[in-house]
């Protein structure tokens, strides 16, 4: 027998709409909180900016980007940070290109990096490498190289044994694979997912259960269908699912979800934030304005945290760099870190437990002087 995905969604959502209308209380609503808009001392950054960052189970932090030092360590486009945010000089790794994006596996041993280099620690590896987490040395054995014309990888997620890998290139490992791959945590090769997109892959996500991948980019279709620049990809298959973003005009800059899989939220190149609830329907739920990209996002429970170039965000209240809005509703909270900024602001927004990480091309906060990371600490 053959569903209808889309009538299941349509039911469900009515049902969902009856249940409002008699009044069912599912669950109580969590209160919400923000962490605190001070951030806490940690050492600054020499150079322009931080792209990506990770936090390892062990609470330790590695970030990626185009810099030169950590506090007092010379450290070149990669390093890491001790638990108590302190610069970690067991971890030394360094390329010889920017690196956009950094992931860990989900037993905390590997850190994968991607972007714009051909050499980590003096070793050849195109674009795309994997280090050992406590060291910072290159896995020998495992090699990924992405290539082609004008490559660069932008996106990586880990979910289990795969390692999703979205950018601009042709090829991985040899193998012709454009814009959006998957591959080997533990050997590099690529694996058989058969998928494929029509632009590039800004930004790669996968749902809490591992079934779904959601990117983000320059493309209007997955596999032929038609996924204005974000959609869902069916982790076993790589067919798309039935959700078709509704009103989602611009190329997509960044994604996020909620923590319970249930929520999407995109940042488009016309400085809006969308957020969808996938499941239920294709319709937009809420969005936002500000006066530039959002280029990172965070979701706890009840606050979606934003990062960008913007200065203003929602009704025009001055928001240099970084919001919060209820993640439900959109509506803006009052937390301000007040940042100073330039190379277009904030690029990353990792929660951890308690803690808010952020990465970017900042400055100060509210006078302070705290260069490319901070760490707020707090009720995310």
């Amino acid at each position: 027998m053959t569903v209808d995905r889309r009538r299941v969604r349509s039911l469900l959502c009515a049902l969902g709409a009856a249940i409002v209308g008699v009044g069912l209380v599912l669950a109580p609503a969590p209160s919400r909180a923000d962490v605190s808009p001070t951030p806490v001392p940690t050492p600054s950054l020499s150079g322009p900016v931080v792209y990506d960052l990770a936090v390892l189970p062990s609470g330790r932090v590695v970030l990626g980007g185009d810099f030169t030092a950590i506090g007092s360590l010379a450290r070149t486009d990669v390093g890491a940070l001790l638990t108590n945010g302190q610069p970690d000089p067991g971890f030394a790794a360094r390329t010889n290109g920017q690196v956009n994006a950094v992931v860990a596996s989900e037993d905390g041993s590997r850190v994968f990096i991607g972007g714009t280099f051909t050499e980590v620690n003096g070793v050849p590896r195109q674009n795309i490498a994997a280090l050992n987490a406590t060291t910072g040395a290159v896995v020998q054995g495992w090699q990924a190289d992405a290539t082609g014309s004008s490559v660069s990888v932008k996106s990586l997620a880990v979910s289990g044994t795969r390692l999703y890998v979205g950018g601009r290139f042709d090829g991985i490992d040899g193998i012709h694979k454009e814009k959006l791959a998957a591959v080997d945590v533990s050997t590099g090769n690529v694996l058989h997912w058969s998928t494929w997109v029509n632009g590039a892959v800004h930004e790669v996500r996968v749902a809490p259960d591992g079934r779904t991948v959601w990117i983000g980019g320059a493309f209007t279709k997955i596999r032929g269908e038609a996924r204005p620049y974000v959609g869902g990809i069916d982790a076993a298959t790589g067919r798309p699912t039935a959700f078709v973003a509704s009103n989602s005009p611009a190329r997509v800059v960044s994604v996020t979800l909620s923590r319970d899989g249930q929520w999407l939220y995109a940042g488009n190149d016309h400085n809006r934030v969308l957020a969808y609830q996938p499941w239920l329907s294709d319709a937009l739920r809420w969005q936002r304005a500000g006066s530039g990209n959002t280029q990172a996002m965070a979701a706890s429970d009840t606050t979606l945290y934003l990062g960008g170039h913007f200065r203003t965000f929602g009704d025009g209240s001055s928001r240099p760099f970084f919001a919060s809005v209820d993640r439900l509703t959109g509506a803006l909270t009052s937390w301000n870190p007040l940042a100073t900024a330039y190379n277009k602001g904030t690029w990353v927004l990792v929660i951890d437990g308690n803690r808010l990480h952020a990465g970017g091309g900042f400055t100060h906060f509210d006078g302070v002087r705290q260069r490319l990371y901070a760490r707020f600490d707090g009720s995310p």
